[in-house]
């Protein structure tokens, strides 16, 4: 499991938990910012394998 999965399990069990629609709303606000980051940290692990394996540049 990695932390983002992790991370979402609990955003998921806070959600479930809470008993306003604001909080309701922030969990889900938090949920879609943790799947951003994890994304945009997929992105720039790419380009760093892309650039460190750029044979031109060696």
């Amino acid at each position: 499991m990695t932390n983002e999965e992790w991370l979402n399990q609990q955003i998921q069990m806070l959600k479930q938990q809470a008993t306003t629609y604001e909080d309701q709303a922030f969990y889900e606000a938090l949920a879609e910012l943790n799947q951003a980051l994890a994304t945009r940290i997929e992105q720039r692990q790419g380009e760093l394998d892309g650039r460190i394996w750029n044979a031109t540049k060696w």
